[in-house]
């Protein structure tokens, strides 16, 4: 029962926001746009952090970051299939960006410990 009485209430919201709030569609396309494209060098102090670390980059997860990483590439499919927006798919293919080199700074600090630290490998 609760599952049909959230449809309804999101049907009802569509339509209240379809009919009546042109401005506030435009206002929260816009909101995204700006925040999604400012987050992009949110990942500057990660990458840094990375790179800089002595410990072989270890308090990174290459997990977590490969996840948001499949995040963003989806979202980038999603944007230039089913939406036609290549301006989204552009935004999302920086943060897909910044991933990677989070991961591949990450992968090759880690190298580099594992061959300070062990010399015979």
């Amino acid at each position: 029962m609760l599952q049909g009485e959230i449809v309804i209430a999101g049907q009802a919201l569509k339509l209240y926001f379809d009919a009546n709030h042109q401005e506030l569609q435009a206002a929260v396309l816009a909101l995204f746009a700006f925040v999604n494209s400012v987050r992009i060098v949110a990942y500057v102090p990660q990458i840094l952090k990375a790179s800089r670390d002595d410990n072989g980059a270890s308090a990174i997860s290459c997990l977590t970051w490969g996840l948001f990483l499949a995040s963003h590439l989806t979202t980038i499919l999603y944007a230039a299939i089913c939406l036609g927006d290549l301006i989204m798919a552009a935004i999302f293919m920086g943060n897909a960006f910044a991933c990677i080199v989070i991961v591949a700074v990450t992968l090759l600090r880690r190298r580099a410990h594992r061959r300070e630290h062990n010399p015979a490998e």
